[in-house]
């Protein structure tokens, strides 16, 4: 319905709502980017978010989900690419 549709624009349709919303998920533990795009075949957001497994909080998936429940009020697609690179060590 058009009502739903105007809701979701409203929702997170401000750049700076997106760049909140990034600045948010980065801040979790592990996550060391993040991708955010629109979804217009379901009207939504499909987040993509890169962990470093090395130094990630084991309940990453968890906290990753909190801070999107809290902040999109519409469809939301998580990707989680897990990267298992260790971090160089100074010789």
């Amino acid at each position: 319905s058009q009502g739903s549709a105007q809701r979701g624009a409203e929702s997170m349709s401000v750049p700076s709502d997106l760049d909140r919303l990034e600045l948010e998920l980065r801040c979790v533990p592990g996550v060391v980017a993040v991708g955010l795009e629109a979804d217009n075949d379901h009207d939504g957001l499909v987040v993509q978010a890169v962990v470093l497994s090395s130094i990630a909080a084991p309940d990453v998936r968890a906290r990753i989900r909190r801070v999107l429940d809290a902040n999109v009020h519409e469809n939301v697609s998580l990707e989680i690419v897990v990267d298992n690179l260790v971090p160089a060590t100074p010789v």
